[in-house]
């Protein structure tokens, strides 16, 4: 066993450690989730497609943007080799995934992976195939550079067939033991201080480079050749200089980085990329620009940058290939300040102007650090970025990924079930100031996020395989929509505000969780009575979960017919 495929093992037996299961079970949860790039904690069990029948792919992931999404497809072996054998089985997964006609798609007896192909479909009639992006990985501890010619071969025949503009973007992945650490070195938090001297350009004629103090707050604007940035981060292989940048690089063949590429390294439009591209934005400790017309440079202490990781990465990439034009020139800003404060403003700021995952943003906002600190009063960990609590001995239990709680508060608190279920996305900008508007009080944030927590176990073990196709997919899809009615016959009304009795409550259920077992079986029968009265629900469920409309039915129902009697008028 090499020292990767060791670390690897490592962070498996923690895993498993932490869950409570088994090795396999354990390496799956770990390696898909950091494929799309999330919690361990957050790993949704109706993504687990594994069991008979499965085609060779274990876990499905689906991420609905409204006008685009992403799934994601693994296939994950806790052994040390790759397969081709199993590459070809995979291609059969795929072909069932997105090809196959729903008479054969009912014949699946994996009733889990029958349903996720009913959910692409789905997502597929509604957005159009050009609009999803498709990502696949196949990943074991084995190592890439063993991968036989037949597995290359097979895994040509998938890209060759797949990735043909039909979608937005499809790859396939072949992740190993180095790949692993790898990702797992580009995606934790690291304390490295990058210096170093920038060559500019400067001409003593022309306002070449521009200086501005304000507040403590130091700031140059300048320009530089490409090839700087692009030996910067080439040289910086754990991508240390990228720890404040809330976006990790997104890849060669996305819209953007595909433009930057082609623009860097094309002889008739590099010069253009000073006009045509936003630049750089770095903060570091200290900067002195050094303007000396014979040797121009600006000399950078602990330097990040916080804007910038596309444009920079893909230059880096033109560089490493040899294809990056030397006339190619970038706009640089630099702003020196100690403020953390100020830090987390310009990463905010510098990062909002395109569409992004808005957790990362609001990651050290004062908000989640307050959250994060009322959780620690009730023995709670609020996981402000994933994989946090990666290696500690704190218990899976107690730690609570933020966006869970985001999107139970908007479903339970303020009875918005419907978005919170498709509209996710939104809780990080559009809903963020709504849901975060109350931080005063902690428990309305602990006691809906676990809620919600227990409804998605429970719904899990008592009605995934349902035999009712509608309970069955309420199970899967409308957990808020039943957390809310659950918590509303639970705790016999809407009222949030009253903190003694939402602190028993939190006691009460801690104490006991079983208390609430009786109300989700109610609320999944009201859910689904509220369902098949009406036939535009039933004739398209997928969108009725999405629609306010359900929303409004589910408080009516709550208010006429199941309110307390000690509280009817």
């Amino acid at each position: 066993m090499t020292l990767r495929q060791q670390i690897v093992q490592d962070h498996i037996d923690n895993t498993a450690t932490k869950l409570g299961v088994t090795a396999d079970n354990a390496f799956l949860v770990f390696a898909h989730s950091i494929f799309t790039d999330s919690s361990i904690h957050s790993f949704d069990q109706n993504d687990n497609v594994d069991g008979g029948q499965d085609k060779q792919i274990d876990a499905i992931t689906i991420e609905d943007n409204s006008d685009e999404a992403t799934i994601y497809i693994t296939q994950i072996k806790n052994e040390d080799t790759f397969s081709s054998n199993c590459i070809i089985q995979i291609r059969n997964g795929l072909q069932w995934l997105f090809e196959k006609r729903q008479i054969d798609i009912n014949t699946l007896s994996n009733i889990k992976f029958k349903d996720r192909i009913k959910d692409y479909r789905t997502l597929q009639s509604s957005l159009g195939p050009s609009n999803i992006n498709v990502k696949v990985a196949y990943i074991t501890k084995g190592k890439n550079i063993d991968l036989s010619a037949e597995a290359k071969q097979e895994i040509k025949t998938i890209t060759d067939t797949y990735d043909n503009g039909t979608f937005a973007n499809f790859t396939f992945e072949t992740i190993g033991a180095d790949e692993i650490v790898d990702i797992l070195n580009s995606q934790e938090k690291k304390n490295k201080k990058i210096d170093c001297e920038v060559k500019i350009i400067y001409d003593t004629n022309n306002p070449s480079l521009i200086k501005y103090h304000s507040k403590g707050l130091k700031g140059i604007i300048c320009s530089t050749t490409a090839s700087e940035i692009a030996q910067i981060v080439n040289k910086d292989v754990n991508g240390f200089v990228f720890d404040l940048n809330i976006r990790k690089y997104l890849g060669k063949l996305g819209g953007v980085n595909k433009d930057i590429i082609n623009t860097c390294t094309d002889i008739n439009l590099s010069p253009l990329f000073w006009f045509l591209n936003n630049g750089v934005t770095i903060i570091c400790d200290k900067v002195d620009p050094v303007t000396d017309p014979d040797d121009p440079k600006v000399k950078i202490e602990n330097m990040q940058i916080v804007n910038g990781c596309q444009t920079a990465t893909s230059l880096a990439n033109a560089f490493k290939d040899g294809h990056l034009q030397p006339d190619t020139r970038l706009l640089l800003r630099i702003y020196e300040t100690n403020d953390l404060d100020l830090v987390d403003k310009i990463v905010l700021t510098t990062n909002n102007q395109n569409k992004i995952t808005g957790r990362n943003l609001r990651a050290n906002d004062i908000t989640q650090l307050d959250l994060e600190k009322g959780f620690k009063m009730f023995d709670f960990y609020l996981e402000r970025k994933p994989r946090q609590y990666e290696n500690t001995l704190i218990s899976k239990d107690n730690i609570i990924p933020n966006e869970n709680v985001a999107v139970s508060y908007l479903a339970l608190v303020l009875k918005k079930p419907s978005d919170s279920r498709s509209r996710k996305y939104k809780v990080w900008n559009e809903y963020y100031d709504k849901i975060f508007s109350g931080t005063d009080i902690i428990e309305p944030y602990l006691l809906s996020v676990l809620i919600h927590r227990k409804v998605s176990e429970y719904l899990l073990t008592n009605f995934s395989t349902n035999n009712d196709d509608t309970i069955r997919y309420l199970s899967k899809n409308a957990s808020f929509h039943i957390s809310r009615i659950s918590s509303f016959l639970w705790r016999g009304g809407d009222n949030w505000t009253n903190t003694a009795n939402l602190k028993q409550e939190i006691t009460t259920y801690i104490g006991n969780q079983t208390i609430l077992d009786t109300h989700i079986s109610k609320a999944i029968v009201i859910l689904s009575n509220i369902v098949k009265s009406n036939p535009k629900y039933v004739a398209d469920l997928n969108n009725s979960l999405k629609s306010a409309d359900i929303d409004n039915e589910i408080s009516k129902e709550l208010h006429t017919n199941h309110k307390p009697s000690n509280t009817a008028p």
